[in-house]
């Protein structure tokens, strides 16, 4: 009895051994990270971690105010890095993993961002101008105030983004998803959303004008105020989207999907409306002035649309 005793006890002593080495691992890991959150790299020393093959591991590192033009940080891990205010002009940055990294008021112009995974980040009043985020995951990033004239974000993933006041002058969404993206007050002017998907997005008061919606889903979106003047919604989905006070005038709206929208004291003077479905749409005080309709297109129950200066195309 007295050996299985000192067996168990051995035992025991052994598995306490292995909890306290893991619990050691644990708390050094847990330093380290500590430790690297807070390192600051010499010029010499960045110049050196840059210039290492292979993807570099620079997770939680503090690089803010770091000269980082054009350097290769293909495939890199920045998750929760500190870049604020970093240069990073034409930086290679492709497949880098920057979650959760901090990057406001960074300069990104025309940096390759392409098919990079950058959810939650934080790039407020970032210069991104004609960046390439082709494919990136920007799932609930922070662009507020951000500058993205010209830049390339086609098929890529900003779902939940908060986009307020920014600049996207010539950007480029073609098939992006911004499901519920806050874009309110954006510049969106001479843009391509075309087959965009923009469910539930908010694009209160943004000018829009002059950009291509062309088979976008924009169903349910609130965009009251904003201005589409000119703007090609051809076969865009508008279902249920809130648009009173929206500038629609000179827009293409031919097979647009107007089911049930909001139209409220919206103008759309010389708008094209040729094969669009209006059924259920409130058109209470909106502008009609001159806008072109055909045999297919489908308004309301009882509403009259010569009564209030629409034309029937011949």
């Amino acid at each position: 009895m007295q050996t299985v005793n000192q067996h168990l006890g051995t035992l025991q002593f052994r598995h306490s051994q292995i909890f306290l080495l893991h619990l050691l691992d644990i708390i050094t890991g847990i330093l380290e990270l500590l430790r690297i959150k807070v390192m600051k790299f010499t010029q010499y020393e960045l110049y050196d971690l840059i210039n290492r093959p292979g993807p570099l591991w620079l997770a939680y590192v503090d690089l803010s105010d770091a000269n980082l033009r054009g350097v290769n940080l293909h495939a890199a891990i920045l998750r929760g890095a500190n870049l604020d205010g970093a240069l990073l002009n034409n930086a290679i940055l492709s497949e880098a993993n920057l979650n959760d990294a901090s990057l406001r008021m960074a300069i990104l112009v025309e940096a390759d961002l392409d098919k990079s995974t950058l959810i939650g980040i934080d790039l407020s009043g970032a210069d991104l101008s004609g960046a390439n985020f082709s494919g990136a995951n920007l799932g609930g990033a922070k662009l507020r105030e951000a500058k993205l004239s010209e830049a390339n974000l086609r098929e890529a993933n900003l779902r939940g983004a908060n986009l307020i006041n920014a600049s996207l002058h010539g950007a480029n969404f073609n098939g992006a998803n911004l499901g519920g993206a806050d874009l309110t007050n954006v510049k969106l002017t001479e843009s391509n959303l075309r087959d965009a998907k923009m469910i539930k997005v908010n694009l209160s008061s943004a000018d829009l004008r002059n950009s291509v919606f062309t088979d976008a889903d924009l169903s349910k979106s609130i965009l009251i105020g904003a201005n589409f003047s000119k703007s090609n919604l051809g076969g865009a989905d508008l279902s249920e989207a809130k648009l009173s006070k929206a500038d629609l005038s000179e827009a293409d709206l031919r097979k647009a999907n107007l089911t049930g929208a909001d139209l409220r004291k919206a103008f759309l003077y010389l708008a094209d409306l040729s094969n669009a479905n209006l059924s259920s749409a409130n058109l209470f005080d909106a502008d009609l002035g001159k806008v072109q309709y055909d045999k297919s297109t489908i308004w309301p129950e009882g509403f009259d649309p010569q009564a209030v200066g629409a034309v029937l195309a011949k």
